[in-house]
């Protein structure tokens, strides 16, 4: 895996492995863990535009960073550029320097309303958008997937429209809407919309190991990779592809996990969002059935401190 810095607008980060925005998982706790195990730049869970200009209740949670804002992109969703450059001119975003525009999000609820990867319907409006939130003076980022549907390329052409648009650097999930998360990512496409472009490409989809780390880079020519549930369901995945030392292991992550969680949300929120993460840590590790039905069944924060003390 060829490490290096990487350049984006005015910012410079540390290197070119990066944690990918992830609706209900990527909250500070998992971003923060991961900057610690080497991630060069994390994305903040989807939120909404308008939810930042009308000021939705749950943003200070989506956002929040602590200190570690400088290496925290937001990623924004909206497809009317009014609301998009206003957010981005926010208070709430004030003292980050990335804004990552969400066009990719599969999702029913998000596409219906003309956002996320409908966004790939219209390059007219996708172009508007990107402008507008430029005119903000932030660095805007964009993340796109290669079309909508199987058989569709059209990574390359949104590539060249973000960069003439003013976008810093662009990361192409490889695989279209309908594939949502799943199938061989298109390599040929992410190749071909490098090659479209001078900024930087990041490649996504479908690194779960160091060796599908190293066949995206040899395949695409990308300038970077970005770790999605991966980072997720091997938590020291970011670590050996960064040569980072940490002082972890997956008992010690998991405690981390907790406390850092127990900053942003109640007592019974985190334990509640907790759970989705069970799978994850166990899957593989024989002899914890029960240590999973317990800790989905937790009640608070300490119980689930006793459960992984006792039974990791």
């Amino acid at each position: 895996m060829q490490l290096c810095e990487l350049t984006i607008g005015n910012t410079q980060v540390r290197n070119n492995i990066f944690l990918a925005p992830m609706a209900g998982y990527t909250d500070y706790a998992i971003r923060k863990l991961q900057i610690d195990m080497g991630a060069g730049l994390t994305f903040t869970e989807l939120v909404s535009a308008k939810g930042l200009v009308f000021g939705g209740k749950n943003n200070n949670t989506l956002i929040y960073s602590g200190d570690n804002k400088d290496k925290t992109a937001v990623q924004l969703f909206g497809a009317d550029p009014y609301y998009m450059r206003s957010a981005c001119e926010s208070d709430y975003l004030r003292d980050f320097s990335i804004i990552d525009i969400n066009m990719g999000c599969p999702v029913p609820k998000v596409y219906k309303n003309g956002e996320g990867s409908a966004l790939l319907k219209d390059i007219k409006k996708a172009e508007s958008v990107v402008k507008e939130c430029v005119k903000s003076g932030k660095t805007i980022t964009v993340k796109i997937r290669t079309g909508l549907k199987y058989g569709d390329d059209i990574a390359s052409e949104y590539a060249k429209m973000a960069e003439n648009s003013g976008a810093k650097l662009i990361t192409v999930h490889g695989r279209v809407r309908e594939a949502y998360y799943s199938g061989e990512p298109d390599y040929k496409a992410i190749e071909k919309a490098k090659h479209s472009v001078k900024i930087p490409v990041i490649a996504n989809g479908g690194i779960f190991t160091e060796s599908d780390a190293d066949k995206m880079l040899e395949q695409t020519g990308a300038d970077g990779v970005m770790i999605a549930r991966g980072a997720i369901a091997d938590p020291f995945l970011i670590a050996r592809l960064t040569n980072t030392e940490h002082k972890h292991d997956l008992k010690s992550y998991i405690l981390e996990h907790l406390t850092l969680s127990s900053k942003i949300y109640t007592d019974h929120t985190a334990t509640v969002e907790f759970r989705k993460f069970v799978p994850y840590y166990f899957k593989g590790i024989s002899g914890v059935k029960d240590l999973k039905l317990a800790l989905c069944k937790a009640n608070d924060l300490q119980e689930l401190r006793e459960l992984i003390e006792k039974g990791v």
